[in-house]
């Protein structure tokens, strides 16, 4: 889900509504987190084993792992429509950091902007978290985080972290 992804539900969450959530929300959090790492690391292990591989001689060990990917990708989403069904969303899966459909009321205008968590802040805020980078804050999966040649994969860096040289 990204920023501009309209909110599943009607709810909003005040600061202290936010707050007394966070012991269930918490745990969806860490599984998420959890969950999302054992993903990135079977794509590396599938592309690893898929590396190997030809149209003639398929990887038996590559179709195994890329079904593991698979199945951790829907574990992924299943704690993200988790969240969303209380109207919290994933701005950012690796750091954990969530969004609450919350309301902010400036003088006679009332605005639904999100109220951010992440396990390592202590309270909800509506300012983005500093220890979370701003770049790519949707949900983000990235491709091919593979060693090659004691490398980086070219292909982990996106278009926006400049030059790929």
């Amino acid at each position: 889900m990204t920023n501009e992804t309209p909110w599943v539900g009607g709810r909003t969450w005040t600061p202290e509504q936010a707050r007394g959530a966070l012991p269930l929300v918490r745990r969806i959090a860490d599984d998420l987190v959890g969950a999302f790492r054992r993903w990135e690391q079977a794509v590396e292990a599938f592309e690893y084993a898929a590396s190997g591989s030809t149209v003639t001689a398929p990887s038996v060990e590559a179709a195994q792992l890329m079904a593991d990917a698979q199945r951790l990708a829907a574990e992924v989403d299943g704690y993200e429509r988790e969240l969303a069904k209380l109207d919290i969303r994933v701005a950012q899966v690796s750091h954990g950091l969530l969004a609450f459909r919350s309301e902010r009321v400036t003088g006679a205008e009332r605005d639904i902007v999100p109220l951010y968590w992440t396990p390592t802040l202590g309270e909800p805020s509506y300012d983005w978290p500093d220890s979370v980078p701003a770049n790519g804050t949707s949900t983000s999966w990235p491709s091919r985080a593979q060693e090659v040649a004691a490398k980086r994969s070219r292909a982990w860096r996106s278009s926006s972290d400049g030059s790929r040289e």
